[in-house]
This record gives C-alpha cells, sequence and structure tokens, in this order.
C-alpha cells in the first residue's frame, strides 16, 4: 500500500541547514577520525555509529501508536516521512515536520467513521469504521431495529369521470428523522397488501416506506404511463408532506432522499420513472418486467418499452433481483410471468450507470410476495426454492443497496460485491453480477 493510501501527509521536499548542535556533532567525527578511535552515544549501538546514519532512519522505533523520521548523518532532514510499519484497519499514518534531528513526529490517528472494513470474526466478513475500529455491521436481511408504525392515507387526484385515488400503506420508523423514502410499487393485478413485510423492514433500517395501490388490472387499470405520472404524483405528496409532524408522514420523511423500488410491473414503472423524474436517488427492481402484461399485446404509446430503449436515460444507480425460472413457458395458453426478453437481465444489460444484477436461483416470480398472488400467481410455475429464504436475500439486497445508494454507508457494499454475497453464492443460492462502478 502507498503513503499516499496509508493517509500520509508532508510538505514539500525541505532541507535544514546545519545548527550549532549539528556543526559540533561534525567537529567530534574529525576528532575521532584523526585520533582512529571511536565513541557511541549513549544508548546506541557500535553497528548503528559505524553506518554513521547515512541514510534517513526511522529515530526510534515505532511502537503501537508513534514514531519518527530522524536526520541523516549530514544533518540533512529526509523529505518523505517513514512508512508506515504496518497496515491498520480504519486508521491512517499520519506523519508532521519536526525540528532536526528528529525530523518526522508519525502516529495513526482515526480514519473515517463509516468505512468499509473487515473485522475480525465479521458477519460474512462485512464491517464498518468507528472510532478507529472495524465493527461488524448488522445483517441487512433481518431487521434493523425496533418495529416502526404503520398507517395508512390516500392522494385524490382529479380527471375522469370520478378522478383516481390512491390508497398508501405507509411504514415510518421509531426516531425522529428525518429519514430516507423508499417508494414500493406493487405487481400487475395486485396491490400493496403481497408487499406488506417489505415496509415493515425497511422501516426497522431507518427509512420511511411508502407503498402505494395503483389502479393496475385488467379491467380498468391504468396503462404504464399513466402509472409512471401516478408514481411521479406520490413523489410529488411526499415532499409536500415530508416535514409535517402532523402529518401522514410525521415529519420524519427527507424528501431529498428518495428511492424507488417495486416488483414486477411495479419494478419497470420505478425504472421508468427514474428515466423521467431526477429526484429519484436510486431505483431497485425486484423480478421487473418490461412488457405490458396480459393476454393480449397492447399499444406501444400507451406501454412503452424501457429497456432497452430508454435505459441511457437513467441516471441514478439501478439494482434487479430477479429468477429465471419463469422466462418461458410450454403450451398453447403459454403466457411466461417474466418473459426472457423482458425480464431483470435486460436491464441490467443496458444501464449505463452502476448497476447491479442477483439471480435467485430456484425462484419463480411470485417467491417475492408475502402470499402466493392469488390470481396473478396461477399462471407463474412455482418454484423449487424457499420462498422464505427468497424473501430473506430479497431484503437483504434491497436494503443494503439503499444502504449504499442513499446512505453511503459503504460496509453494505459487502452484501452486494463482496463477502456477504460471494457466501449466499457459495451456498448456491444467487449468481451476481456489478458493472460500472458499483
Amino acid at each position: 500500500m502507498s503513503e499516499k493510501q496509508l493517509g500520509i501527509e508532508w510538505s514539500n521536499q525541505w532541507t535544514r541547514p546545519l545548527g550549532s548542535g549539528a556543526a559540533m556533532g561534525l567537529a567530534a567525527l574529525f576528532v575521532l577520525a584523526c585520533s582512529g578511535g571511536s565513541e557511541t552515544a549513549p544508548g546506541q549501538s557500535d553497528t548503528n555509529a559505524a553506518s554513521g546514519g547515512a541514510a534517513g532512519t526511522t529515530g526510534g522505533e515505532v511502537g503501537g501508536s508513534s514514531g519518527s523520521g530522524g536526520a541523516s548523518g549530514s544533518g540533512q532532514c529526509p523529505t518523505s516521512p517513514p512508512a508506515a510499519p504496518s497496515d491498520e484497519a480504519c486508521s491512517d499514518w499520519s506523519c508532521a515536520e519536526s525540528e532536526s534531528p528528529q525530523c518526522w513526529d508519525c502516529e495513526w490517528v482515526a480514519g473515517d467513521d463509516g468505512s468499509a472494513c473487515v473485522p475480525p470474526g465479521g458477519a460474512d466478513g462485512a464491517g464498518a469504521c468507528s472510532e478507529g475500529s472495524c465493527v461488524a455491521v448488522a445483517d441487512p436481511g433481518v431487521s434493523g431495529g425496533p418495529p416502526g408504525n404503520q398507517s395508512s392515507a390516500e392522494i385524490e387526484l382529479s380527471g375522469g369521470l370520478f378522478g383516481t385515488k390512491i390508497p398508501l400503506d405507509i411504514y415510518t420508523p421509531v426516531g425522529a428523522g428525518p429519514f430516507p423514502v423508499i417508494i414500493f410499487t406493487h405487481g400487475f393485478q395486485l396491490d400493496a397488501k403481497p408487499y406488506a413485510s417489505y415496509g415493515e423492514h425497511l422501516a426497522t433500517w431507518d427509512y420511511v416506506a411508502v407503498l402505494p395501490s395503483f389502479p393496475a388490472g385488467i379491467i380498468g387499470g391504468a396503462n404504464h404511463v399513466e402509472l409512471k405520472d401516478y408514481l411521479i404524483k406520490v413523489i410529488d405528496w411526499v415532499e409536500e408532506n415530508a416535514s409535517d409532524p402532523g402529518g401522514p408522514l410525521s415529519g420524519k420523511a427527507d424528501a431529498s432522499q428518495i428511492g424507488l423500488a417495486g416488483h414486477s410491473m411495479g419494478g419497470k414503472i420505478s425504472i421508468f420513472t427514474a428515466t423521467e423524474d431526477s429526484r429519484p436517488r436510486a431505483v431497485f427492481g425486484v423480478d421487473p418486467v418490461d412488457s405490458a402484461g396480459g393476454p393480449v399485446p397492447m399499444p406501444e404509446a400507451d406501454y412503452p418499452s424501457v429497456t432497452p430503449e430508454r435505459m441511457n436515460k437513467l441516471m441514478v444507480p439501478i439494482g434487479v433481483v430477479g429468477e429465471t425460472l419463469n422466462g418461458t413457458c410450454d403450451g398453447v395458453a403459454c403466457m411466461p410471468c417474466a418473459p426472457e426478453a423482458d425480464n431483470f437481465q435486460q436491464y441490467f444489460q443496458h444501464a449505463a450507470g452502476p448497476a447491479l444484477e442477483i439471480e435467485i436461483i430456484g425462484a419463480n416470480h411470485m417467491s417475492f410476495l408475502d402470499s402466493d398472488g392469488g390470481l396473478a400467481g396461477m399462471f407463474c410455475p412455482k418454484g423449487t426454492d424457499d420462498v422464505n429464504t427468497t424473501r430473506y436475500l430479497t431484503k437483504r439486497y434491497l436494503t443494503a443497496f439503499f444502504n449504499l445508494t442513499l446512505k453511503g454507508q459503504q460496509a453494505f457494499r459487502a452484501y452486494l460485491d463482496g463477502a456477504g454475497i460471494q457466501a449466499d453464492a457459495d451456498q448456491g443460492l444467487v449468481v451476481y453480477q456489478t458493472k460500472n462502478g458499483l
């Protein structure tokens, strides 16, 4: 590791003139040389005396916390500080100039809190620096704190014969906040109810979770352009109510830190919205499907494809988790729930920015729900996975992704592209890849 990587600081090169002490030292050496004798300073070995300190050396042994770099035999201080004696996690080797013959005073200082590190015996090797020590971070697949509070609200939109009402299920953390906001959108022919555990989980990790129920069925449902516009209205609503302590978000929402997430159709609508609205800071799709859904083709103007056509407009990090079991099907009435040409892998493949892709082995399109999906799930062949494990893993990656992208908690990268997710891969649970710096 280079000195710069270790956090060493020093000024431009410099040389100090010989002071009286150095001049006397040279005079003494002259006398010794003429007499053929030798002499060592108190505490100095004969070997050191023989070398004469011709090169810059570390002045004294560096103990557990400090050290110094001394002047050479010519009285000149070295232009660079002494190298760090070791590589210490969560600490920086800091050196400052001092008077000759000491020249450099060095010590270990605490590094930046929150930086990623590998703690001894840490959970899957994921850790974060805290006051100079590496501390294991909690598994983001389990609850991160006490249960939050659940409430509901409704957005009323004008237009049409009776207008449109959008019910909202809201999950707020314990504590004053403000907290980042995750808006999680449901799949086709569904509402927010089968995703309640995601809202509950996010609240324990200090996120305000808003789960809208959009009109998204075959009969009387909105098209994808309308759903994108509805989701933008939900973002507007979050901004309008974020800081009102007596409002539906209890004044706990940080509207400057909004993430979008969703399953199936909801994953597509979330990504679609993020290509047109600059307020979301990150987006996460749970088995997102780009096609319109339903048994008949739908007009492109109302159900536009997002991947690959609009992915170059996505300027924020994207994460996708999904399955490949429901990518194809057999039979006369075959209707794959997540067609290969429109599945989660297509979003990753065409992402222009930081991106994450995770396949959960053996899962089916409905494995991610709290229930089997009812009528909507009848057309999706069952998977070979343990659905409880699939939901646990999905919450793990979803939470780690937003901890990294919204909160900047680098330690959680281990669960996306490090020891944490590699442990899952080693068990045959997932296959994953990242690109563009995620």
